[in-house]
């Protein structure tokens, strides 16, 4: 099936018999990009970077000659710190696409990927319309050197057109904390084109399988309180009725798809 479903033994022989039977139940207009990295890097060494696209909920993803196919000429690029932009190129692996960064800013580090040419999609049949689909996608890590490191840095990496920014980092170098924690609550806010989106749906996607639906406040905010380590994926849909033409066909309105990818660990050293 051009799948890749990976179990993580959380669940036991019932969580594999229940992502099989589901296989022919996910719809591509469910799937979505997210970016996963390392947390931290030594700014003298290179940091890999995977795209994905397929549905981390459901433990799946997308492989080359198949689904992976449609998100052919995604981008990646790493803001670092001092608003420096490095385009990052990608080579499609079995199940993802793959990058490397060389070397890196001190600081916190903004990697964002985007996928503006996948082709208009009828998706009538799910009264969903016509659509251009637009997919985007954030992560971040913490390029590491001795006395560069500044945990209230401010995130200058400039915004993807809807996007999912995270209002708290978990970045505490006195105790060596570089991620947020399990108990811990993350806030984000929801942008399009620059403005709050208030009452939107962000669904939050544990490393487990759990899901949890929230939606944002008048002010585009929303918050939760990881119970795992592991990495989480927040998503969000946006739908602009713009009627339009790409390559030729006509749509209706343009989806807009955004993931946050955050890593969620037990507190160790910094650089360990």
């Amino acid at each position: 099936m051009n799948r890749t479903i990976i179990h993580r033994g959380l669940w036991g022989g019932l969580g594999v018999l229940l992502v099989a039977g589901l296989l022919g139940a996910v719809p591509s207009e469910a799937h979505f990009v997210w970016v996963e990295t390392e947390a931290t890097a030594p700014a003298e060494t290179g940091q890999p970077v995977k795209v994905y696209f397929g549905e981390y909920a459901e433990f799946l993803r997308e492989e080359r000659g198949g689904r992976l196919d449609s998100i052919d000429g995604v981008t990646l690029r790493v803001q670092d710190p001092k608003r420096g932009k490095t385009d990052v190129p990608l080579t499609k692996q079995v199940n993802h696409f793959a990058g490397v960064l060389s070397s890196c800013l001190p600081g916190r580090n903004a990697v964002v990927a985007e996928q503006a040419k996948a082709p208009v999609q009828d998706l009538r049949k799910h009264d969903l319309g016509i659509v251009k689909p637009m997919f985007y996608a954030r992560t971040y890590f913490i390029c590491l050197e001795e006395s560069r490191v500044n945990e209230h840095e401010r995130d200058h990496s400039a915004p993807l057109a809807l996007d999912l920014i995270p209002l708290t980092t978990g970045l505490n170098l006195a105790s060596g904390r570089v991620t947020p924690g399990p108990g811990g609550e993350i806030v984000v806010k929801a942008i399009f084109n620059g403005q709050r989106l208030p009452g939107t749906q962000v669904l939050v996607h544990a490393p487990n399988g759990w899901d949890k639906e929230l939606k944002t406040d008048a002010e585009g905010i929303v918050s939760f309180t990881p119970l795992w380590p592991g990495r989480y994926v927040l998503e969000m849909i946006h739908v602009d009725k713009t009627s339009g033409e790409f390559e030729g066909t006509a749509y209706e309105a343009v989806r807009h798809r955004s993931t946050l990818a955050l890593q969620v660990r037990a507190e160790r050293p910094v650089g360990q």
